[in-house]
């Protein structure tokens, strides 16, 4: 490829790096937000139900809107192998860091083919200089490996950026407008500006590129129904529900609101971190690289006039931004003498604030996940009990981690019935409980889950602390009905230390093989 880019084993390295921070990002914490449940538990239930819906979990909790099974069932479907290969049990939290795994290893995939469409285009230097951007800041690597619906997009979107930088128009185009079909209908927004651009350079024709677009997406969603009706079992279009819910409907405000320039002075700043400065830069001394910067914020201006935000939403401007802000390092660092000295210094200072800011994010989100650590903590003080229980996993807890992969013992029964107040949870007869509330009467405390609250900055060292506060509480059916309330001062406190490896959390039950 371009300045001997081509697939050298020094390159693989650099993909190799992102790949290992998005690892690392993984085992950091290896469990989910409720966003991510549908998918994830798609991906369980593809890969230990298979064709018997039954059981599958989408038909107890279908979520406020449909969406599509192609993206778990495309993951699933590269994880059974290995599974088999592996020989990993049926329900365990290594299984769920393998689907996470493969997740994130197409997601640096997609973005290794846009790294070397830069080479092409920018140069080999700005193509390494997109790979340090990226794996030094914290969204890109940690969402890579969720399975999001939004992340799925990402992988699309990706490589039709990919396209948009090499020149190759219409596979740009396809590209988006398949995405939009099957996982993310917001990518019309980005679809507009992009055509505008192809256009306006003379790379694609305009009913050619339409029609390659619609056939797209048609395509796509011709696949989207067969499959996703045959798995809802009623006929629907998963995306085209999406859009009528957000837009239509204006269901999504729900949610919660933002103001109009939210995206501009919150999302992109925390997203790009030390690469938001250095856009403005690339606009000034690269003007291959305007283009870059143009297309992604047009559609986050146009996305902005929607009430209901989420930085997820604008994850597709995110690659385009990293790679113009690349572009504009390798222009820089071809300057001589003071100059480029001055460019090191202040491109080190970017560089050392990333990393801070990124670790920083990373601690937050290490410490984000009670219901996770919480259904861990309890399988393992009863991994010497043979006796089966009813275990109720409380909102707080579903939504902070907890998911199917999580579930390891065949022989208990798992509950997520949604709303229960503490004196109706004391009349269901459960054996366990993960709860919000410290006190449910005939339940007597077994231990508190913390969870993050904030950080908070102190004049020694580390100069940032996260703040913990109890949100999940592990609470035991007491024998005479006795109620005993959860109470910092007596009762033991797990935290996100205990790590889902069933061998680095036995000191809570020394006990166990």
């Amino acid at each position: 490829m371009g300045q001997g880019m081509g697939w050298s084993w020094q390159e693989l390295i650099w993909d190799g790096l992102l790949l290992a921070v998005v690892t690392i990002q993984l085992f950091m914490a290896p469990f989910t937000k409720v966003e991510e449940s549908f998918n994830l538990q798609a991906c369980h239930d593809a890969l230990l139900h298979g064709t018997d819906l039954r059981d599958w979990d989408h038909l107890q909790f279908p979520g406020a809107v449909p969406r599509t099974f192609l993206g778990s069932i495309v993951v699933s479907a590269l994880v059974y192998p290995v599974r088999l290969l592996l020989g990993m049990p049926s329900s365990a939290s290594s299984l769920l860091r393998l689907v996470r795994f493969m997740l994130g290893f197409l997601s640096v995939v997609a973005f290794a083919r846009l790294r070397r469409a830069v080479a092409l285009e920018f140069g080999l230097q700005a193509s390494r200089a997109l790979a340090v951007i990226t794996f030094i800041q914290f969204h890109l690597p940690f969402y890579m490996s969720r399975t999001l619906p939004n992340v799925f997009a990402l992988q699309l979107a990706t490589l039709a950026h990919a396209h948009l930088v090499a020149g190759s128009g219409y596979w740009c185009l396809v590209l988006l407008g398949l995405a939009a079909a099957v996982f993310r209908c917001d990518l019309l927004v980005l679809i507009a500006p992009v055509g505008l651009l192809l256009l306006w350079q003379g790379r694609v024709d305009f009913f050619k590129a339409a029609a390659a677009t619609a056939l797209a997406a048609l395509v796509g969603a011709a696949v989207s129904v067969c499959v996703d009706s045959l798995l809802w079992q009623r006929w629907l279009w998963p995306e085209f529900e999406v859009l009528w819910f957000n837009t239509a409907e204006n269901k999504s405000s729900e949610w919660g609101i933002l103001p109009p320039l939210w995206y501009f002075y919150s999302a992109l700043p925390k997203a790009l971190l030390g690469a938001a400065p250095l856009l403005l830069l690339a606009v000034i001394i690269e003007p291959r690289a305007r283009p870059l910067v143009l297309v992604p914020l047009t559609f986050v201006a146009l996305y902005s006039f929607l009430p209901h935000k989420e930085l997820r939403f604008i994850f597709p401007a995110l690659p385009l931004l990293n790679a113009a802000a690349a572009a504009a390092v390798a222009r820089a660092l071809r300057w001589k003498g003071l100059w480029r000295s001055l460019v090191v210094l202040v491109l080190i200072g970017l560089a050392l604030s990333t990393i801070l800011a990124t670790t920083t994010m990373t601690v937050a989100s290490f410490l984000n996940y009670p219901g996770g650590v919480a259904l861990t903590g309890l399988q393992v003080m009863e991994c010497n009990s043979s006796q089966p229980l009813a275990i109720h996993i409380g909102n707080l807890a579903a939504i902070s981690g907890v998911s199917r992969f999580l579930q390891d013992r065949q022989d208990w029964q798992y509950s997520k019935e949604e709303n229960l107040a503490p004196q109706a949870l004391s009349t269901k007869g459960f054996d366990r409980l993960l709860s919000e509330f410290p006190e449910v009467p005939g339940y007597e405390c077994m231990a508190i889950v913390d969870g993050f609250q904030r950080m908070k900055l102190q004049a020694k060292w580390p100069p940032v602390r996260a703040l913990l506060t109890p949100q999940v509480y592990v609470l035991s059916k007491s024998d005479g009905g006795r109620t005993i309330e959860c109470s910092e001062e007596t009762h033991p406190k797990w935290s996100a230390s205990l790590r889902p490896d069933f061998q680095l959390l036995h000191s809570l039950s020394p006990a166990c093989p």
